[in-house]
């Protein structure tokens, strides 16, 4: 019995990796060690072996698009892996820390108790989400004044009034409960990563060196799909509005090896260069709400009659593409108060998020990553263009099963001292988590760049004509 205890993490970690790589439709994991210590947080959850799953299945992809073959051996720091599921927590410009906003930080943002027992989340992680929660609720931005407003409305009656008005936010279902709805229903039933063709076409010969990466998302999840092919050599242009920019610490952790450019949608002569832009990329990453790029015909409809060469859409949602929340909005917090994550970190009956604060951006980030690899593999062996499809609710309902209360441990997550790579850029000397598998990344990736800092132009390169 003890030998099997002693394998049991190794057992997980192959389990889960090899879930998502036969999602990807891709062969399962070789051979891997886990190397170093292997924390255990207050969670029910694995958190470090499911860190390490999911980065070992992306090592796995990405060596298998790169090189034609897997690797035959990898190594995985479940610590390393742990660390990367929050990295902004430990980022550093030059000596100094500097951490990702706080959930918190523009709307007083907790789990307030409702009229009817229940315990609801509201979000306001941008101005313009704050501002509207804060009108529908008639109170001003302190904790007691949201207690009041929020204690006045039944959960689902707010839920719903909230989804109404375009804004984010969810009373918090039990594992259960979430299950049982109409929306987690419908969630659970869906594949966990989809991969499907748009069109046929002719085998592309390439590795990921050079590809052009024109991504349009936004927040994290979406970002990280696409910073993962500047890590390899991808061209990676990054489209975004300045009057909705994202926070800082995040442009500084998914923003590693892009190139930044202002553009504005409703502009005519803006979207028509995003459009032709569009037409000569290899990977269009779009984590908006779904529909939400398609007025502009920047989903994959709209690309495919357009694209001057076959292509791979990524789009990243927070409660998937269909069903009965496929066009709400959300966060990772949100996400985890819906589908029942922050129940099962509940203490004295109030729900908590994940110790690790973050929990689905990262991992669906990654997974988004896995099936563009999957999708890139397919366009080599019989070409075509592909579309692949994440969201963060899917991926925290696959993690429910994982829940055990023999998982919780006493380690600190904010005690963790991850490995940190270091970069140079316009922010000066920057530190940021590396990869949990060793030989990713070998730090010559240059670092973030700020918003808005380059031209919306594809940059020369000697592999296109």
């Amino acid at each position: 019995m003890a030998s099997e205890h002693a394998g049991a993490p190794e057992r997980r970690v192959r389990a889960i990796a090899d879930d998502l790589l036969a999602g990807a439709g891709l062969p399962g994991l070789t051979a891997f060690t886990l190397a170093g210590p292997r924390p255990a947080l207050d969670s029910p959850l694995p958190l470090a072996d499911i860190a390490s799953a999911f980065q070992l299945a992306v090592a796995h992809g990405t060596t298998l698009v790169a090189q034609g073959t897997p690797r035959a051996h990898y190594e995985v720091s479940p610590a390393q892996a742990l660390a990367g599921l929050e990295p902004t927590h430990f980022q550093r410009i030059h000596d100094h820390r500097f951490p990702q906003s706080s959930h918190g930080k523009e709307l007083k943002s907790d789990f307030y108790p409702t009229a009817d027992g229940r315990w609801f989340l509201p979000s306001g992680s941008y101005p313009h989400l704050r501002d509207g929660t804060l009108a529908l609720l008639n109170c001003a931005n302190t904790a007691p004044a949201l207690a009041a407003a929020i204690r006045r409305w039944p959960a689902q009656e707010l839920e719903d009034a909230v989804a109404g008005h375009g804004l984010p936010g969810a009373w918090a279902r039990t594992p259960e409960a979430w299950l049982a709805s109409d929306a987690g229903a419908a969630i659970a039933s869906a594949p966990l990563l989809t991969v499907r063709p748009l069109r046929a076409g002719a085998p592309v010969v390439g590795g990921l060196a050079g590809l052009r990466v024109l991504d349009l998302s936004h927040v994290i999840a979406g970002p990280v799909v696409a910073r993962h092919f500047a890590f390899h050599g991808g061209d990676v242009l990054r489209i975004s509005s300045p009057a909705q920019p994202d926070p800082l610490p995040q442009i500084l952790d998914t923003g590693i090896g892009k190139r930044n450019a202002f553009t504005d949608f409703n502009d005519p002569d803006d979207l028509a260069r995003v459009r032709v832009l569009a037409t000569d990329a290899d990977i269009v990453v779009d984590s908006w709400r779904p529909g939400a790029l398609a007025r502009f015909g920047l989903d994959a409809a709209g690309l495919l009659p357009r694209a001057g060469r076959d292509f791979v859409h990524v789009s990243v949602s927070a409660y998937g593409h269909d069903g009965p929340w496929g066009t709400r909005k959300a966060f990772d917090q949100v996400v985890q108060a819906a589908t029942g994550i922050a129940a099962l970190h509940a203490r004295d009956g109030k729900p908590r998020l994940s110790p690790t604060r973050l929990l689905t951006d990262y991992l669906t980030g990654q997974l988004g990553i896995l099936g563009t690899l999957a999708a890139l593999r397919q366009r080599q062996q019989s070409g075509g263009s592909w579309e692949v499809r994440v969201s963060l609710a899917r991926v925290a309902t696959y993690l429910l099963a994982w829940a055990d209360p023999s998982h919780r441990g006493g380690d600190a997550f904010d005690a963790l001292a991850p490995q940190l790579v270091t970069r140079h850029g316009p922010f000066g000397t920057t530190h940021h988590v590396a990869p949990a598998v060793a030989g990713l990344d070998d730090g010559t990736t240059p670092g973030p760049h700020p918003l808005g800092s380059s031209p919306a132009a594809w940059a020369p390169s000697p592999l296109r004509p």
